[in-house]
């Protein structure tokens, strides 16, 4: 007679999936083009392997010499320039453009606005056939920057970017985990737990040049009902759309289960 083993059920619980934080950012995390532009420009100007040789006012300068007038002397060549105009001008306009596009907000239907003007004013400028002389002017504008005004820019502005981003934006963060939301404060060492049934999300309308340049980052408002009504606001969210998708997902997980 042979008797019949049961087989062994084994149940698999479901993982409880890792708790996600959310960094806000400083401002400083979209000035990562001006390093960038100015390191490549310091490269281009140290492969070009021209120096500039200052001279005082007065002094002859030919074809393959230049002669300082009696009495003074020329500097040593020891300034590096590259000779084409075109390295200090890209900086100074990718300077120029981060400072504005992070100083003027510009989301929502102000995007539109400010992108329809501009197309506006590129029709007027091609209906007053004025392309060639702007041209022809943009053409005698020369920037030169020597190799040690671009690293004494973009080096400290590195620095400064990698300790901001890496270290003084992660002391406040906000954790979201199974059923529940916590601020926290690494500063102050303090931090605030709230149960996400009282927890609402909501993303600003993006910055659309903030989002280009800032790894898809945004502002999400954390609204906190309850007996004490809270709104967080999380300035500079990298992915911020991506994030909210993952909290959104969890939270209605937890409402299946």
């Amino acid at each position: 007679m042979s008797l019949a083993v049961p087989e062994k059920v084994v149940v698999k619980e479901s993982a409880t999936p890792p708790d996600l934080r959310i960094y806000t950012h400083s401002s400083l995390l979209f000035w990562w083009p001006v390093w960038v532009v100015g390191l490549g420009m310091a490269l281009w100007t140290y492969a070009d392997g021209y120096s500039m040789v200052l001279v005082p006012r007065n002094a002859t300068v030919g074809a393959s010499q230049a002669q300082a007038p009696e009495g003074k002397a020329l500097e040593s060549p020891l300034v590096q320039v590259a000779r084409s105009k075109v390295p200090g001008v890209v900086f100074v306009l990718t300077l120029l453009l981060v400072i504005f596009c992070t100083h003027a907000w510009i989301r929502g239907p102000w995007a539109l606005f400010f992108a329809a003007a501009c197309s506006a004013l590129v029709l007027f400028v091609s209906w007053g056939d004025w392309w060639e002389p702007l041209l022809r002017r943009f053409r005698m504008l020369r920037v030169y920057i020597n190799l040690g005004g671009y690293l004494l820019i973009a080096v400290p502005l590195l620095l400064a970017w990698l300790v901001t981003v890496f270290v003084f934006d992660r002391r406040t963060y906000m954790v979201f985990s199974v059923g529940q939301v916590r601020l926290r404060d690494r500063l102050g060492e303090g931090e605030r737990a709230y149960d996400t049934s009282h927890v609402a999300f909501e993303k600003r309308p993006y910055d659309w040049f903030r989002r280009l340049i800032g790894f898809g980052a945004g502002d999400m408002v954390v609204r906190i009902g309850g007996p004490h009504p809270e709104v967080v606001e999380l300035c500079n969210v990298v992915h911020v759309g991506k994030r909210l998708r993952v909290m959104e997902d969890r939270l209605r997980t937890k409402d299946v289960v």
